[in-house]
């Protein structure tokens, strides 16, 4: 940056001052023919010298060189003295517009970032400099216009992207600058000494200059990247401030608080525990009681922090205290004063509540009075800081903040982002320029380049379209050449991402357009569209117009798309009006457009919307508009069930590959088309928002009445509820964080002004994970302590040898007998033991990879072996908190962190090794008798107890592979049963205990023993298996009414009590529960899932690797609610 500063500093005097740099100029070049000419007299002083013969003094022409030389020198000398002086004045003059040269500086580095965002974001430097150089000069950079809605505008945001029409303007400045009349020297030594008037005019070039930067490359960027560029060009300019000079309001942001702000949780992980301890939120009196255990049992209640702050999120507050001086006392706050932070998490505005303090009104609220509360002074938080707190407490609205935090600092136009008509592209435009439709999924400008042909010509025959791909190139290039030679001449190349190695020569094409001395019609015009592509030449990014495409963000923009007042939506009014006969064509077409945009937007849901983005696009809506219009026409009743499938099977069905995602657009089109739909009185949604059309609604009517809807979109038109709207908002505020962290440094102990090095940091966790992790499950092992003086003639069983039943040979061949058919009792037929020796094996594998390459990264970092590719990935990864991806190859489905995947690996591992532990004590406990060779005189009782070779209740959430588990229930079923694996199926029942309350529940704080529950001493089920651990995602188990229920507000997962999975035969009329299926409510096939994510690789049976099994779970309410609110259940919930 200090390199872009100092040509800068020299570019803006140069342009605001020529005459200043004019006689900077002059002086440096007299100081050095000065010092140049001293230099030569005194060599010709030396030469005289060095030739002189007999005395000097008689050498008459050499005391006059020297009396000449020294007059001159002293002459000279104070010349230059004088010089430097003014030399030393200008400098200084010059350094005063640094600030305007630090923020050309600052944009231009931002700027530069945006490439790593995506590769079609590219701005080069010579460009750069143009729009300094004509911004510094006071040029009008943007024409502003009015914009009003035309029939040529796209259907979808369209923006300009290069500021190619302002190369006229900034030729006209240059000639500006030669014609500039040069003022005196004393009226700028007057200007110099006003320092208001001079800091009033950098003000004025740094807003021009950061403002016409702005409007030129927002419009160039994808709607997701906006807010992310708007934040990262506040943020950077702060960052600059408080390392240069600020002749600006806007304050500065210290790299240490930036880098809390997007790594905070990482930082905060790595706090130590003794650090932590420190910051507990309890009084140093409190601290006491609490370590004698002489507090008030009663209060223990209150010694935390609120419910709804979980252990990762009290970990960041915790370090924000011990880190940040203005959070000092943060944890004691939300400890005692539970009143401020619970409105603070209930709150519509966190960013405006913390404008002012926390007072009795909010208490009243509230709804409640917090004794001895300690008042938090969150307004006294500058406003990054309020980021940072809403960044840990409330990612929800951190977004909604981050914009208000824009507007506050730069103002609302830095949130503005120009729509551009594709007339007013085009004659911006020159015949040398090609321009540039960037595409994002399921948008295709070809019917808008036709309609806007044939607006501006009458026709499309002066159009050339060709799609890209292969074999297409040399047809490109002949209609290239052609179009240059007529008059008038378009040509449209499609697709470019998908002709990769036809590139290069596209680039030569291009380059030769822009040949100096070549003639080219003015009216010729080469359209390139292309999706996001590294192969994409960067040089034509560079000198062309890019305009980025894309669907319409929100239900009312897609629909007005739909309905387009000027006839370039799907929906003409001749359609419309003409369509079909009867007034049901009207009400099915807006409805059948209406769900078209349901399920584009439910996509921003993500998992809950759809396990997969699906790219639905204008082409499915045109087919099935004549799909209708044709069942329409044939029939004289409605045929529902040919509607549904040719729409929901055929045409948006065939892109949709996942079962459940079927299911949920069946469920969602029968929603708009079906015979309820026909209704008067009939509403879309609850809050009766979205109706179908009235029968006598013209074309117009439909219009004004879409858009007369609001434009927020209700949760409730999706099935979905606050806590999926909440879901969203998280996911685009941790969006807009992972962007900006993916261009940034990597992070380093250096910047957070650590002791410890990066290395050590990296060291110091390998060495913890290898401490905490065993090297095999049978390492864990530990079978009860029981004689073994039978045993004296062969070593003690091992775990691998009971499992594969390869026992040592003995020479009492009795006892051998004995321990073979104590062994048999034990394991018995059961296929569940085949699974628990591949569940061993599979995590002996990952611990087997995991700790080598700890224990070879840490000899990396002393240097005793090579820093391998792999061993850099891990470190990188290590340091960030995150798990590495050959684990992640190697391992199960998972999103948790370092950390929090370290303990869910340590408790898978103990689960499996107190399963394998139960088998060895019962086959010991079997072998008792062998002891006093009393063989047979075992109880009957201990007999029965020694058969059980499995847990009470299984974790299913620790299996490696909980499929093949559950097959191996099945299995052991068939086997007892004696009947066909195939015909077999799980009823399900869930077990409430008494301590499951909804409030319980949804408690993800209130953890579960795995040790108690799963070995609990009781006898497990004869039939099937309990499962526990499992979480319900998008709604709430409702132990009273014994179905599912909404969610509480704010919580998103929830606990699932224990479940019986009970084998049956496909043909049985009863439940797990005894009761006929007859007699029981109606149930809602809940999808399994391993995480939150879903989506999993397509497995040939049509489902997710993600997928585990589907729970048929009671419930009062339809199966279709449950189905478009997304609800599943989850091994792992996320953090």
């Amino acid at each position: 940056m200090d390199a872009i500063n100092t040509v800068g500093s020299e570019m803006v005097p140069y342009m605001e001052r020529p005459q200043l740099e004019k006689k900077r100029s002059e002086l440096l070049e007299s100081i050095t023919n000065d010092l140049q000419l001293l230099r030569d007299m005194e060599d010709k002083s030396l030469s005289l010298l060095q030739k002189s013969e007999g005395e000097i003094l008689d050498d008459q022409d050499l005391v006059d060189t020297l009396q000449r030389s020294k007059g001159m020198a002293a002459e000279i000398h104070d010349r230059i003295t004088q010089s430097e002086e003014t030399e030393k004045k200008l400098s200084l003059a010059r350094k005063r517009y640094l600030p305007v040269a630090t923020r050309g500086a600052t944009l231009y580095f931002v700027l530069a970032d945006l490439s790593g965002i995506d590769v079609m974001y590219q701005f080069s430097l010579d460009w750069f400099q143009d729009m300094f150089t004509t911004c510094i000069s006071g040029s009008v950079l943007l024409k502003e216009r009015e914009r009003t809605q035309s029939p040529t505008t796209l259907s979808g945001t369209l923006r300009r992207a290069n500021a190619q029409s302002l190369r006229d303007s900034m030729h006209q400045v240059k000639e500006n600058e030669k014609a500039k009349v040069t003022t005196s020297d004393d009226s700028i030594a007057t200007d110099m000494q006003d320092p208001m008037q001079l800091k009033t005019h950098m003000l004025d070039m740094i807003n021009r200059l950061t403002t016409s930067i702005y409007r030129v490359v927002s419009v160039a960027l994808f709607s997701n990247h906006q807010l992310t560029f708007s934040f990262m060009l506040c943020t950077s300019i702060m960052r600059a401030n408080s390392k240069y000079e600020d002749i600006t309001t806007l304050g500065g942001i210290t790299d240490f608080e930036w880098t809390v702000f997007l790594q905070g949780n990482i930082l905060a992980s790595m706090m130590d525990e003794k650090t932590a301890a420190k910051h507990d939120g309890l009084s140093p009196m409190e601290r006491l009681e609490s370590q004698a255990q002489m507090g008030d049992p009663t209060s223990s209640k209150h010694k935390g922090p609120s419910q709804w702050v979980l252990d990762p999120v009290w970990r960041q507050c915790q370090f924000l205290e011990e880190n940040l001086d203005p959070f000092a006392n943060l944890c004691r706050s939300m400890v005692s004063n539970h009143t401020q932070w619970d409105y603070y998490h209930m709150c519509d505005n966190p960013y405006a509540v913390m404008e002012k303090p926390f007072t009795a009104a909010e208490i009243r609220k509230a709804g409640e009075i917090s004794e001895h509360g300690i008042t938090f002074p969150w307004e006294k938080l500058t406003l990054f800081e309020r980021l940072i707190l809403i960044r840990v407490l409330r990612p929800d609205m951190l977004t909604a903040s981050a914009t208000q935090f824009i507007a506050d600092k730069l103002g609302e136009k830095y949130l503005s982002t120009g729509q551009f008509d594709l007339k007013e592209i085009y004659e911006e435009s020159t015949a040398k320029t090609p321009l540039i439709f960037i595409l994002s999924p399921g948008c295709d400008p070809a019917a808008q380049m036709l309609r806007f042909a044939r607006e501006l010509r009458g026709s499309t025959l002066h159009l050339d379209m060709i799609s890209l791909g292969r074999g297409q190139g040399q047809k490109a290039e002949e209609l290239i050449s052609k179009a240059q030679i007529l008059k008038g001449r378009w040509v449209f190349l499609a697709n470019c991402h998908l002709a990769a190695s036809w590139m290069p020569k596209l680039q030569t094409v291009v380059e030769n357009l822009n040949r100096p001395n070549d003639e080219i019609d003015p009216q010729f015009r080469l359209w390139l569209s292309s999706k996001p592509d590294p192969s994409f030449p960067i040089s034509i990014l560079q000198t062309g117009m890019k305009m980025t495409i894309e669907p319409p963000q929100g239900l009312k923009s897609n629909m007005i798309r739909c309905f387009g007042r000027s006839g370039t939506g799907v929906v003409t009014e001749k359609l419309y009006e003409d369509g079909a006969k009867g007034t049901t064509w009207n009400k099915l077409l807006f409805g059948l457009c209406l769900f078209n945009s349901v399920i584009h937007e439910r996509k921003k849901y993500g998992a809950l919307g759809w396990n997969i983005a699906y790219e639905f696009n204008d082409s499915d809506l045109e087919v099935s508009i004549q799909q209708l219009q044709m069942l329409l026409t044939e029939h004289s009743e409605i045929p529902w069930m040919a509607l549904r499938y040719l729409i929901g099977e055929v045409t948006y069905g065939g892109r949709v590959t996942d079962e459940w995602d079927r299911r949920c657009l069946h469920t969602l089109l029968s929603k708009f088309f079906c015979t309820e739909a026909l209704e008067e009185d009939y509403s879309y949604s609850p809050d009766k928002l979205y109706q179908p059309v009235k029968d006598d609604f013209t074309f117009n009517d439909v219009v004004k009445y879409i858009e007369s809807l609001p434009n927020y979109d209700s949760p409730e038109l999706f099935g979905m509820t606050e806590n999926a709207e909440k879901a969203c908002r998280e996911a685009q505020a941790s969006y807009l964080i992972e962007t900006i962290i993916s261009v940034q440094p990597k992070l380093s102990m250096g910047m957070m002004g650590s002791v410890k090095s990066s290395d050590d940091i990296v060291a110091d966790i390998a060495a913890d994970i290898l401490n905490k992790l065993p090297d095999t499950v049978e390492e864990l092992t530990q079978p009860i302590d029981t004689p073994r003086n039978w045993q004296t003639q062969m070593p003690p069983l091992s775990l691998k040898s009971i499992l594969l039943r390869d026992l040592p040979q003995m020479k009492d061949k009795e006892k051998e007998k004995l321990m073979n058919s104590a062994v048999a009792a034990v394991l018995g037929n059961s296929a569940l033991i085949t699974v628990l020796r591949q569940e061993i094996d599979r995590f002996n594998n990952l611990l087997h990879l995991i700790k080598p390459s700890l224990r070879s990264l840490i000899l990396a970092i002393k240097g005793e072996v090579i820093m391998s590719e792999t061993l850099e990935e891990a470190y990188n990864a290590l340091l960030e908190q995150k798990v590495p991806q050959r684990w992640k190859n190697a391992a199960y489905e998972s999103r948790k962190p370092l950390a929090s995947w370290i303990i869910d690996l340590c408790m898978r591992v103990d689960f499996f090794s107190l399963w394998a532990e139960l088998i060895i004590n019962n086959v010991e406990k079997l072998m008792k008798p062998v002891q006093a060779q009393k063989v047979g005189t075992a109880p009957e009782e201990e007999t029965k107890e020694t058969l059980r070779n499995q847990p009470y209740s299984f974790w299913l959430s620790g299996f490696f592979f909980p499929q093949g588990f559950l097959t191996g229930v099945l299995q052991n079923h068939a086997r007892k049963a004696g009947i066909p694996v195939d015909s077999l199926h799980f009823d399900f029942h869930v077990i409430n205990s008494p301590e499951d309350t909804v409030e319980h529940l949804s408690d993800l704080k209130s953890k579960i023993s795995i040790r108690q529950t799963a070995f609990r001493d009781v006898t497990p089920p004869e039939d099937g298996v309990l499962v526990f651990g499992l979480f319900l995602d998008g709604s709430q188990w409702n132990p009273k009414a014994n179905s599912l229920t909404d969610s509480l507000p704010g919580c998103r997962f929830s606990h699932l009590p224990q479940i019986h999975f009970k084998p049956v035969q496909s043909s049985s009329t009863e439940t797990a529960n005894g009761k006929k299926k007859d007699d029981i409510k109606q149930v809602y096939e809940c999808p399994l899932y391993r995480t939150s994510e879903r989506t999993g690789t397509l497995s040939s049976t049509g489902h997710s690797t993600n997928f585990v099994t589907s729970v048929n779970l009671p419930t009062d309410l339809p199966p279709s609610f449950w189905i478009m609110r997304g609800v599943a259940l989850l091994c792992q919930p996320d953090e």
